[in-house]
């Protein structure tokens, strides 16, 4: 078992010693990328990346992400938490994005890869509030709430990275971006149903935003070329 082991080791330690980057051959790699937000340090939705190859230094990219999140409130009757009959508010946040883009390669190493790149994205989703027997803020008896927003996403970042491939196929990478988004706040619709009438209006009026700047769209990467 100990000869097996230290075979095992050996045949380990070669490929990664001897691994080099691949060249224009292997054109195609497929990764997944966790995002990070160094403003409110917390990992973003996981997304993939296709990536082909024109020539050894330039690649084509195409990123794919989604975005979903749920978060739930309970109000309660009695003046204490926990006392009485309660309700619920419940807030749904769902998106996607699609980025299309390019890189140019340095030479770097025979294992290490950097690049620099532009890359132009778009997406969309919605917010979903349902309030049962209460408004977000205080529990109130025979309510019912629930509302839509429609929000749509674009912008382009100036990206830099690396790629670091420990074995021929396999690599390592990080990546962060500098650029611009602009958000759009659709107008949504908001239904409220008490005492058995339900009445419905426009959520709020359509509103843009927009940031500019260093964005922190740093990602870690797992990827396979081929």
């Amino acid at each position: 078992m100990k000869h097996v082991n230290l075979l095992l080791g050996g045949l380990l330690l070669s490929g990664t010693i001897l691994a080099q980057k691949p060249d224009a051959g292997t054109p195609m790699s497929l990764e997944g990328q966790i995002g990070w937000n160094a403003n409110t340090l917390t990992f973003n939705s996981p997304s993939i990346r296709f990536r082909y190859f024109l020539a050894d230094n330039i690649a084509a990219r195409v990123t794919l992400g989604v975005y979903s999140q749920k978060y739930t409130q309970l109000f309660y009757e009695g003046p204490n938490v926990t006392q009485g009959a309660s309700g619920e508010y419940i807030t749904r946040s769902n998106a996607w994005n699609l980025g299309i883009g390019g890189e140019y390669h340095f030479g770097g190493t025979d294992r290490l890869s950097p690049y620099a790149g532009l890359e132009v994205f778009f997406g969309g989703g919605k917010v979903i509030t349902e309030g049962n027997n209460t408004d977000g803020s205080i529990y109130i008896d025979d309510y019912q709430e629930e509302s839509v927003q429609p929000v749509s996403l674009f912008g382009f970042n100036i990206v830099a990275g690396t790629d670091f491939y420990f074995t021929e196929h396999f690599y390592l990478g990080a990546e962060i971006g500098f650029g611009l988004q602009a958000i759009t706040q659709k107008e949504g619709e908001t239904s409220v149903t008490s005492g058995g009438i339900t009445v419905s209006s426009a959520l709020q009026p359509e509103e843009k935003m927009s940031f500019y700047g260093n964005n922190v769209l740093g990602a870690f990467r797992l990827g396979w070329r081929f």
